[in-house]
């Protein structure tokens, strides 16, 4: 397919088939078809896309990429007053964590965020960092403050230090156990999770479980992890850990999506459960296609029957990366009683969300296809994220130090 008609198809999918259509209107598609053209550079078209996808708001579960294009600036930033500050950056770099840029092209920090307010106008500046390094991915310099002010030409081929290991499993003291989940995609690295922890979790006072930046998976994957989470007698053993209902977009193309992602899940699992999820799923997109909105078939998946003595408490810490399938753990932990949220609010992202993808050969448009009822009662996520029980707010501070988890310690140590 050509750009121009890639462009027009995106344009249909995020009216027709994406699951926030008769929500959200988005941007003048007509303005940005006429910014296409089939000569542009892949650059160009790249940031045009982006641009327009975020006239929809719907951060993290609708995006755009090229396959075998895995552009990297080779850092991260995270906005504080009027800079950015490098979090995280690698060692090839001119610069490093704690460093502040304070221009773009020239640009103020607070000019460009005007400038590229599709990106910006609807969130606090803490809740911003990926959207900033897509604008510094499409600028040509930016001005770094370090021990001495200089431009820096931007790169987007550097390659990647490995990068922290998906879970840490770590006892803190005597009193707390620690684990740390970067997702949700791993069955297996769950189950391995929890038969090499359990024993320890379960003989120690306190629990922290860490997901901020975590970027979700599947639902299905952290269920063996809600054992840890239930109180000896909690009333809500053996309920249903989903409350929300949602109603799903059946459309041609999204059953024709969700299939395919489906029957590849199904090839991952080993859990007969899972197995058996999977394949009423199936059936119900290949039943369903072309239908519309129908209202989705509540997931039966309970919590365990019984909890337990230990943990007494569980501290969950979350931020603006919490997102997708950590952001449902969020909300179902929330609601029970030895649990307490503490951070920041989560990204936001499931009031629409299943997603799946359409692929034009050379390009992948990833897209929800599920719509929470809880919009119409106001108690939607998008823009607000899950509340945590305790807010702790993000500073400079936290690149060096680690001043959420301090706070869920001392907080351990005083409740």
């Amino acid at each position: 397919m050509t750009k121009t008609e890639i462009a027009k198809t995106i344009v249909d999918i995020c009216h027709v088939d994406a699951s926030f259509c008769f929500d959200i209107k988005g941007g003048d598609p007509q303005s940005f078809l006429s910014e296409i053209t089939d000569d542009m550079s892949e650059r160009e078209f790249l940031f045009s896309v982006d641009k327009y996808l975020a006239t929809f708001k719907v951060w993290g579960h609708l995006y755009f990429y090229k396959k075998n294009l895995r552009t990297y600036i080779g850092f991260r930033v995270r906005r504080y007053g009027h800079s950015l500050f490098v979090t995280q950056a690698e060692k090839d770099l001119p610069f490093s964590k704690g460093d502040e840029i304070v221009a773009i092209d020239g640009m103020t920090i607070e000019r460009a965020a005007e400038k590229f307010a599709v990106f910006f106008d609807c969130d606090p500046p803490d809740r911003q960092g990926e959207r900033w390094e897509t604008v510094i991915e499409n600028a040509n310099v930016i001005t770094v403050c370090s021990e001495k002010t200089f431009d820096y030409a931007v790169r987007t081929d550097m390659g990647r230090e490995i990068g922290e290991p998906s879970c840490v499993c770590k006892a803190l003291n005597n009193d707390c156990y620690y684990i740390k989940l970067t997702n949700f995609f791993d069955e297996q690295n769950i189950l391995s999770v929890v038969n090499y922890a359990s024993k320890d979790i379960t003989r120690t006072q306190n629990l922290i479980i860490d997901l901020r930046n975590n970027c979700g998976g599947s639902d299905t994957v952290f269920l063996p992890l809600l054992q840890f989470l239930l109180a000896k007698n909690d009333p809500m053993c053996g309920k249903s850990i989903f409350t929300e209902e949602d109603d799903i977009l059946y459309t041609e193309r999204n059953a024709d999506g969700r299939i395919k992602l489906y029957k590849e899940y199904l090839e991952s699992t080993t859990s007969d459960e899972v197995r058996r999820y999977v394949v009423e799923r199936i059936e119900e997109q290949t039943q369903n296609k072309g239908k519309g909105f129908l209202p989705a078939k509540p997931d039966e998946f309970l919590f365990p029957t019984s909890g337990t003595r230990r943990p007494e408490k569980v501290v969950v810490l979350t931020d603006c990366y919490c997102a997708s399938s950590a952001e449902s753990f969020v909300e179902i932990a929330s609601r029970l009683k030895k649990v307490t949220i503490i951070g920041r609010p989560t990204m936001g992202v499931n009031d629409y969300a299943n997603l799946t993808y359409f692929d034009f050969g050379d390009y992948v448009l990833h897209y929800p296809t599920s719509r929470s009822r809880a919009i119409d009662s106001g108690k939607g996520t998008r823009g607000k994220g899950i509340q945590p029980d305790v807010y702790v707010p993000w500073t400079p501070k936290n690149i060096f130090e680690d001043i959420d988890l301090t706070a869920a310690l001392n907080w351990l140590k005083k409740n």
